[in-house]
């Protein structure tokens, strides 16, 4: 058994090497993705919309797809990349294919399972969103934009969590730890969410302070504007993120919850940590967009984007495995999602 697979049994979860070399193959898995031909797209948008008209049918639901556009209960959303979960596909399957702990046949045949199971998924969500906007725009932004990508995101860590116990047996300490985690979520998003505005303007600070000092641009700025960040420079104003970093931080606080132990003021402190980095690489992120948007204008900032959309989604995950490994052994350890 090689070093990383000794790593990865000993507490039954993942640990550093695992987590950093997850984040290294997403990014490299997307940015291959990236330069395939269209046409590739093309195809996966057509299935993805196949799926869900077959869904409608299957349920009943007035549903169509004509071009990029789909058309549920007589609301027509735009299929983009995003929404095909082409990127939860590759995060998953880049997940399995890592944990050496099991055999490779074991690892093959996950993600053969997992991709229909995501593909399924993929077109009740658009089901689902599809019905909401055509009840309420506010809310089909909100569920769009917010909501599903929190529940997808648990979906795929739930997807593999039950993959690596070979298994899932349903106990109520399994439903209270995953009901633990979807609440806790659900109200760290609520509290970001209320909290939006400062929130937002100390991580537009933090990036404005990183593009200064990589840009030498000390008039330039990145200012919240709205729930969009925007580079305002002296003739130009581009728009950048919406503050995706929100429910990245709300996926990992729900995932870091069930290993709190009263009185562990270590874990505590590690969790705090952790919030605090993926703030400050979030900022990062904003600040290398921008730079890109400079540089190369929208076409630069949308590359980037795709390929920093994945490392959003992963972040949480690969901060919860390093902080896992971290804790001190013992009788809890076996007991964390």
């Amino acid at each position: 058994m090689t070093d990383a697979a000794q790593t990865q049994s000993a507490k039954g979860h993942p640990g550093t090497f695992f987590a950093i070399a997850f984040i290294w193959c997403t990014i490299t898995a997307v940015t291959l993705l990236g330069n395939l031909p269209e046409g590739y797209w093309t195809a996966w948008r057509n299935l993805t919309m196949a799926v869900t008209t077959a869904l409608g049918t299957v349920l009943g639901i007035a549903t169509s797809g004509t071009g990029d556009v789909l058309t549920v209960n007589g609301f027509a959303m735009r299929i983009i990349r995003q929404c095909t979960a082409a990127d939860y596909i590759v995060i998953v399957a880049s997940a399995m294919l890592l944990y050496v702990r099991h055999r490779i046949g074991y690892r093959l045949l996950g993600v053969v399972v997992a991709v229909p199971v995501i593909v399924l998924a993929n077109a009740c969500r658009l089901m689902v969103t599809g019905v909401i906007g055509s009840v309420s725009v506010a809310a089909f932004n909100l569920f769009h934009d917010y909501l599903w990508v929190i529940a997808f995101a648990l979906l795929v860590f739930s997807i593999w969590k039950f993959w690596v116990d070979g298994g899932f047996s349903v106990s109520k300490d399994t439903a209270r730890r995953v009901g633990q985690v979807i609440a806790v979520s659900l109200a760290a998003y609520a509290l970001l969410l209320l909290l939006r505005e400062p929130y937002g303007k100390v991580l537009a600070a933090t990036s404005s302070t990183f593009y200064r000092l990589l840009s030498h641009e000390t008039l330039s700025a990145i200012i919240l504007d709205g729930e969009v960040m925007v580079y305002r420079g002296a003739e130009v104003v581009i728009p950048l993120d919406n503050m995706m970093e929100q429910v990245n931080q709300a996926i990992y606080l729900g995932l870091m919850f069930p290993l709190q132990k009263k009185g562990d003021w270590q874990m505590a402190g590690m969790t705090l940590f952790g919030a605090g980095f993926i703030f400050v690489l979030s900022a990062f992120f904003i600040t290398m967009g921008c730079l890109q948007a400079v540089a190369s204008g929208e076409l630069g900032l949308f590359s980037f984007l795709a390929i920093g959309s994945v490392v959003h989604l992963a972040l949480p995950m690969s901060i919860y495995w390093i902080i896992a490994s971290l804790r001190s052994p013992g009788p809890e350890a076996e007991v964390s999602l």
